[in-house]
């Protein structure tokens, strides 16, 4: 099959021994993983084959699915001649994006996710996050109930999911608030395992620094090739407008990731997930699309090979 787009699932995809096929198998992958161990301070194969608890940790989780998403991606692209137009990745996800598009780099990438990670990791110890969960969804309704308790919209995912992001006190109550109000409908939180709130208002404090970090790579960005990669914060495409950039993908830390609107812009495509797993082929299947998901291997072949 051909595929026109490819999208990048974020953090919270990660696994034990995510890519290691791939890198067993093509060198383009083990060349990726050999590149971010000479970058990185930390043996990035160790952290994601050794069953390392430092897999689930922020400043390490981050640029451990990048490299695993990139050597995926070399691999499909030299193999099985992926050559997708437009791209497009949840969060960290578009990272990943951004390096397949070819407007940044895989080296000049792996240093800025680092420094995302580490200064995510940094930020607040004390956030949580919940998965809401429901039919048909009113963006502005959780979203004025949420505000009320300093809670924000972290994660617009579907019309049957978003996740929302703060202070733990704050996330009860706004939950308990939820509960009360959707009372009957098919209306469920889930609590998810994350480190701090991400996607909040708790992350603006890094933001600025973040900024700085990103125009020091400035010179490294492929403007020409911006308008391939949809923008989690703008919920658009990208222009081809080197500054744009830097100031979503530093916005994007605290503001809300518009998947939603991600999904619209890629919706009459070909569309390929490429990660360790597959969390967004559900969300576009609200939208009625069906994509195919590469997570190892074998879903690889009998994706090309169909």
């Amino acid at each position: 099959m051909s595929f026109n787009a490819v999208v990048f699932p974020g953090q919270g995809a990660q696994k034990n021994g995510m890519a290691k096929d791939f890198i067993e198998t093509y060198s383009e992958s083990s060349d990726i993983f050999s590149t971010a161990n000479q970058i990185l301070p930390f043996d990035v194969y160790d952290i994601c084959h050794e069953d390392n608890e430092l897999l689930n940790q922020t400043n390490y989780t981050q640029p451990c699915i990048l490299t695993a998403e990139i050597a995926m991606f070399q691999a499909l692209k030299a193999h099985h001649q992926l050559n997708a137009d437009y791209f497009a990745g949840h969060s960290l996800g578009e990272y990943a994006a951004l390096v397949a598009a070819e407007v940044l780099p895989f080296e000049s990438a792996l240093k800025i996710v680092a420094r995302r990670g580490e200064l995510m990791n940094q930020a607040d110890d004390q956030g949580a996050m919940a998965a809401i969960i429901m039919d048909n969804i009113d963006l502005d309704a959780i979203g004025a109930i949420a505000d009320r308790h300093n809670i924000d919209i972290a994660n617009d995912n579907s019309a049957q999911q978003v996740v929302l992001s703060g202070r733990q006190g704050d996330l009860d109550k706004t939950i308990e608030a939820l509960t009360n109000q959707f009372d009957g409908q098919s209306f469920r939180a889930v609590p998810l395992t994350v480190s701090a709130a991400f996607h909040s208002r708790y992350m603006a404090p890094v933001e600025k620094e973040f900024y700085t970090f990103l125009q020091d790579h400035l010179d490294d960005i492929n403007e020409s090739n911006l308008p391939k990669v949809a923008s989690n914060y703008l919920g658009d495409f990208y222009q081809a407008d080197k500054q744009q950039l830097i100031e979503s993908l530093a916005k994007q830390i605290s503001g809300t990731v518009k998947w939603r609107d991600n999904m619209n812009l890629l919706k009459d495509r070909q569309i390929l997930e490429l990660g360790p797993n597959r969390p967004l082929r559900g969300f576009f299947k609200t939208i009625g699309v069906d994509i195919t998901s590469v997570i190892n291997l074998k879903s690889a072949q009998k994706a090309f090979n169909q």
